[in-house]
């Protein structure tokens, strides 16, 4: 499966992307969560959002 991370500024702007190859959500969802170290990270697949994760000491929501 194909997802695509997003890095977020806290405006909710694109920092930057990467493509995602992962053999299913939950694995998506570890990889991304794995960047949000400095930023806030999207994580979607196609047109849908699946989850946002905080930076450490944020909030997270899936």
């Amino acid at each position: 499966m194909r997802y695509k991370a997003f890095l977020v500024d806290s405006s909710r702007h694109p920092i930057c992307a990467a493509k995602l190859d992962c053999i299913d959500e939950q694995s998506a969802r570890y990889r991304a969560e794995q960047m949000s170290s400095e930023h806030d990270v999207e994580l979607w697949e196609g047109d849908r959002l699946i989850a946002v994760f905080r930076t450490p000491g944020g909030r997270r929501d899936n």
